[in-house]
Protein backbone atom coordinates (compact mmCIF):
# COMPACT_ATOMS: atom_id res chain seq x y z
CA UNK A 1 0.00 0.00 0.00
CA UNK A 2 2.91 2.45 0.90
CA UNK A 3 3.96 2.83 -2.93
CA UNK A 4 0.08 4.18 -3.64
CA UNK A 5 0.39 6.82 -0.95
CA UNK A 6 2.02 10.51 -2.18
CA UNK A 7 4.14 13.16 -0.14
CA UNK A 8 1.38 15.36 1.47
CA UNK A 9 1.78 19.12 0.51
CA UNK A 10 -0.83 21.00 1.71
CA UNK A 11 -1.91 23.66 4.05
CA UNK A 12 -4.96 21.40 5.40
CA UNK A 13 -2.75 18.80 5.49
CA UNK A 14 -5.39 16.10 7.03
CA UNK A 15 -7.92 16.80 4.39
CA UNK A 16 -5.51 15.44 1.61
CA UNK A 17 -4.58 12.36 3.81
CA UNK A 18 -8.51 11.71 3.62
CA UNK A 19 -9.05 12.52 0.11
CA UNK A 20 -6.24 10.06 -1.06
CA UNK A 21 -7.56 7.16 1.23
CA UNK A 22 -10.86 7.90 0.32
CA UNK A 23 -9.48 7.60 -3.41
CA UNK A 24 -8.10 4.18 -2.62
CA UNK A 25 -11.28 2.80 -1.41
CA UNK A 26 -13.16 4.23 -4.13
CA UNK A 27 -10.84 2.83 -6.65
CA UNK A 28 -11.04 -0.50 -4.73
CA UNK A 29 -7.29 -0.75 -3.57
CA UNK A 30 -8.62 -0.57 -0.14
CA UNK A 31 -11.24 -2.86 0.18
CA UNK A 32 -14.24 -4.13 3.32
CA UNK A 33 -12.01 -5.43 5.70
CA UNK A 34 -8.57 -4.38 4.82
CA UNK A 35 -6.52 -3.10 8.05
CA UNK A 36 -4.62 0.55 7.45
CA UNK A 37 -1.35 0.48 8.29
CA UNK A 38 -0.26 2.18 11.59
CA UNK A 39 -0.80 5.40 12.72
CA UNK A 40 3.03 5.74 12.70
CA UNK A 41 3.69 4.17 9.58
CA UNK A 42 1.15 6.15 7.90
CA UNK A 43 2.62 9.36 8.96
CA UNK A 44 6.22 8.26 7.60
CA UNK A 45 4.49 7.61 4.17
CA UNK A 46 2.85 10.60 4.15
CA UNK A 47 5.59 12.13 5.43
CA UNK A 48 3.45 14.15 8.10
CA UNK A 49 2.93 14.36 11.80
CA UNK A 50 0.93 11.69 13.48
CA UNK A 51 -1.31 14.07 15.13
CA UNK A 52 -3.11 14.94 10.85
CA UNK A 53 -3.09 11.28 10.59
CA UNK A 54 -4.82 10.98 13.77
CA UNK A 55 -7.46 13.55 12.10
CA UNK A 56 -7.57 12.26 9.09
CA UNK A 57 -8.57 9.19 10.72
CA UNK A 58 -11.34 10.43 12.66
CA UNK A 59 -12.97 12.36 9.53
CA UNK A 60 -12.76 9.16 7.83
CA UNK A 61 -14.57 6.90 11.01
CA UNK A 62 -17.33 9.48 11.13
CA UNK A 63 -17.82 8.94 7.38
CA UNK A 64 -18.29 5.59 7.97
CA UNK A 65 -15.57 4.83 5.89
CA UNK A 66 -13.02 3.31 8.31
CA UNK A 67 -13.47 1.66 12.01
CA UNK A 68 -11.02 2.15 14.28
CA UNK A 69 -10.85 -1.60 17.20
CA UNK A 70 -8.84 0.03 20.23
CA UNK A 71 -5.93 -2.18 20.22
CA UNK A 72 -6.61 -3.88 17.15
CA UNK A 73 -6.37 -1.02 14.27
CA UNK A 74 -7.86 0.79 11.97
CA UNK A 75 -9.85 -1.16 9.61
CA UNK A 76 -11.87 -0.06 6.02
CA UNK A 77 -15.56 -0.44 6.84
CA UNK A 78 -18.40 -2.26 4.18
CA UNK A 79 -19.32 0.92 2.61
CA UNK A 80 -23.05 0.02 3.21
CA UNK A 81 -25.50 2.94 3.55
CA UNK A 82 -26.10 1.76 6.86
CA UNK A 83 -22.28 2.84 7.84
CA UNK A 84 -22.35 5.53 5.80
CA UNK A 85 -25.18 7.05 7.79
CA UNK A 86 -25.06 6.25 10.99
CA UNK A 87 -25.27 9.38 13.62
CA UNK A 88 -22.53 11.41 12.53
CA UNK A 89 -24.03 13.86 15.15
CA UNK A 90 -22.36 12.04 17.99
CA UNK A 91 -18.73 12.39 16.72
CA UNK A 92 -19.16 16.19 15.47
CA UNK A 93 -20.44 18.24 18.03
CA UNK A 94 -19.02 21.52 18.20
CA UNK A 95 -16.18 23.61 18.82
CA UNK A 96 -13.74 24.96 16.04
CA UNK A 97 -11.87 21.86 15.49
CA UNK A 98 -15.17 20.06 14.96
CA UNK A 99 -16.48 23.01 12.92
CA UNK A 100 -13.49 21.79 10.52
CA UNK A 101 -14.27 18.84 10.52
CA UNK A 102 -18.07 19.30 9.53
CA UNK A 103 -16.14 20.94 6.44
CA UNK A 104 -14.03 18.50 5.70
CA UNK A 105 -16.99 16.17 5.61
CA UNK A 106 -18.79 18.30 3.47
CA UNK A 107 -16.28 18.75 0.66
CA UNK A 108 -15.94 14.99 0.57
CA UNK A 109 -19.24 14.25 -0.49
CA UNK A 110 -21.01 17.31 -2.10
CA UNK A 111 -19.15 18.63 -4.60
CA UNK A 112 -20.20 14.80 -5.78
CA UNK A 113 -23.59 15.65 -5.63
CA UNK A 114 -23.62 18.65 -8.04
CA UNK A 115 -21.04 16.62 -10.43
CA UNK A 116 -24.29 13.97 -10.22
CA UNK A 117 -26.93 16.66 -10.39
CA UNK A 118 -25.30 18.22 -13.70
CA UNK A 119 -25.26 14.91 -14.91
CA UNK A 120 -28.73 13.13 -13.72
CA UNK A 121 -31.11 16.63 -13.49
CA UNK A 122 -34.14 16.76 -15.35
CA UNK A 123 -35.22 20.22 -16.47
CA UNK A 124 -38.09 20.58 -14.36
CA UNK A 125 -35.75 20.11 -11.57
CA UNK A 126 -32.95 22.46 -12.82
CA UNK A 127 -36.06 25.02 -13.12
CA UNK A 128 -36.91 24.38 -9.50
CA UNK A 129 -33.27 25.02 -8.39
CA UNK A 130 -32.95 28.18 -10.29
CA UNK A 131 -36.68 28.95 -9.07
CA UNK A 132 -34.86 28.67 -4.93
CA UNK A 133 -32.37 30.70 -5.71
CA UNK A 134 -34.41 33.36 -7.35
CA UNK A 135 -36.31 33.31 -3.50
CA UNK A 136 -32.90 33.45 -2.04
CA UNK A 137 -32.26 36.52 -4.04
CA UNK A 138 -35.46 38.46 -3.16
CA UNK A 139 -34.75 37.64 0.62
CA UNK A 140 -31.30 38.93 1.09
CA UNK A 141 -32.79 41.30 3.67
CA UNK A 142 -34.77 38.30 5.75
CA UNK A 143 -31.52 36.90 7.39
CA UNK A 144 -33.84 33.59 8.77
CA UNK A 145 -35.66 33.29 6.14
CA UNK A 146 -32.37 33.05 4.01
CA UNK A 147 -30.85 30.76 5.99
CA UNK A 148 -33.92 28.60 5.33
CA UNK A 149 -33.71 28.65 1.93
CA UNK A 150 -30.33 28.47 1.52
CA UNK A 151 -30.88 24.64 3.16
CA UNK A 152 -33.71 24.68 0.69
CA UNK A 153 -30.87 24.79 -2.50
CA UNK A 154 -28.66 22.11 -1.04
CA UNK A 155 -31.09 19.92 -0.03
CA UNK A 156 -33.27 19.97 -3.38
CA UNK A 157 -29.73 19.85 -5.53
CA UNK A 158 -28.76 16.60 -3.39
CA UNK A 159 -32.45 15.32 -4.28
CA UNK A 160 -31.10 16.07 -8.09
CA UNK A 161 -28.18 13.66 -8.03
CA UNK A 162 -30.19 10.87 -7.02
CA UNK A 163 -27.77 9.08 -4.87
CA UNK A 164 -30.09 7.34 -2.12
CA UNK A 165 -26.44 6.86 -0.48
CA UNK A 166 -25.32 10.70 -0.55
CA UNK A 167 -29.11 11.93 0.36
CA UNK A 168 -29.04 10.10 3.68
CA UNK A 169 -25.56 10.99 4.52
CA UNK A 170 -26.76 14.81 3.58
CA UNK A 171 -29.66 14.40 6.05
CA UNK A 172 -27.84 12.92 8.55
CA UNK A 173 -25.53 16.00 8.61
CA UNK A 174 -28.41 18.44 7.81
CA UNK A 175 -28.58 19.68 11.37
CA UNK A 176 -24.55 20.06 11.90
CA UNK A 177 -24.96 21.54 8.63
CA UNK A 178 -27.40 23.98 9.44
CA UNK A 179 -25.47 25.03 12.27
CA UNK A 180 -22.42 26.41 10.49
CA UNK A 181 -25.11 27.98 7.83
CA UNK A 182 -26.48 29.71 10.33
CA UNK A 183 -22.91 31.60 11.95
CA UNK A 184 -22.37 31.92 8.33
CA UNK A 185 -25.19 34.03 7.16
CA UNK A 186 -25.49 36.36 9.71
CA UNK A 187 -23.78 39.25 9.23
CA UNK A 188 -22.24 41.60 6.88
CA UNK A 189 -22.51 40.41 2.65
CA UNK A 190 -22.33 36.47 3.58
CA UNK A 191 -25.57 36.48 2.42
CA UNK A 192 -24.59 37.85 -0.71
CA UNK A 193 -21.70 35.34 -1.11
CA UNK A 194 -24.08 32.12 -0.69
CA UNK A 195 -25.89 33.13 -3.44
CA UNK A 196 -23.17 34.01 -6.16
CA UNK A 197 -22.06 30.98 -5.22
CA UNK A 198 -24.86 29.37 -5.61
CA UNK A 199 -25.38 31.13 -9.26
CA UNK A 200 -22.08 29.39 -10.17
CA UNK A 201 -23.31 26.35 -9.12
CA UNK A 202 -26.58 26.44 -11.00
CA UNK A 203 -24.81 27.71 -13.99
CA UNK A 204 -22.66 24.36 -14.26
CA UNK A 205 -25.05 22.24 -13.99
CA UNK A 206 -27.66 24.22 -16.29
CA UNK A 207 -24.56 24.03 -18.94
CA UNK A 208 -24.96 19.97 -18.12
CA UNK A 209 -20.81 20.25 -17.09
CA UNK A 210 -20.55 17.85 -13.93
CA UNK A 211 -16.98 18.61 -13.63
CA UNK A 212 -17.52 22.55 -13.46
CA UNK A 213 -20.43 22.47 -11.25
CA UNK A 214 -18.06 20.08 -8.77
CA UNK A 215 -15.36 22.84 -9.03
CA UNK A 216 -18.21 25.15 -8.20
CA UNK A 217 -19.26 23.98 -4.73
CA UNK A 218 -15.61 22.76 -3.67
CA UNK A 219 -15.01 26.43 -3.81
CA UNK A 220 -18.44 27.43 -2.57
CA UNK A 221 -17.69 25.39 0.20
CA UNK A 222 -13.86 26.99 0.92
CA UNK A 223 -15.47 30.12 1.25
CA UNK A 224 -17.85 29.05 3.20
CA UNK A 225 -15.31 27.99 5.68
CA UNK A 226 -12.99 30.27 5.32
CA UNK A 227 -15.61 32.76 6.42
CA UNK A 228 -17.22 30.74 9.38
CA UNK A 229 -13.94 29.96 11.21
CA UNK A 230 -12.67 33.85 10.38
CA UNK A 231 -16.21 34.41 12.05
CA UNK A 232 -15.10 31.89 14.77
CA UNK A 233 -11.70 33.29 15.79
CA UNK A 234 -13.49 36.30 16.57
CA UNK A 235 -16.54 35.16 19.02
Amino acid sequence: MYRLLQEVKKEKIFEDIVRQIRRLIKKGRLKAGDKLPPERDLAQAFKVSRASVREAIRVLEAAGLVKTHVGDGTYVETGSVENLVKPLATVVVGGRENLMEIFAVRKMFEPELAFLAAERATTDEVSELKRILSHQRKKLGNRGLVTEIDYSFHLFLAKMAKSQVLLKLYNTLAELINQTREEFLQEGDRPQKSVEGHGEILSAIEKRDPTLAKKAMSSHLRNIEREALRADRTT
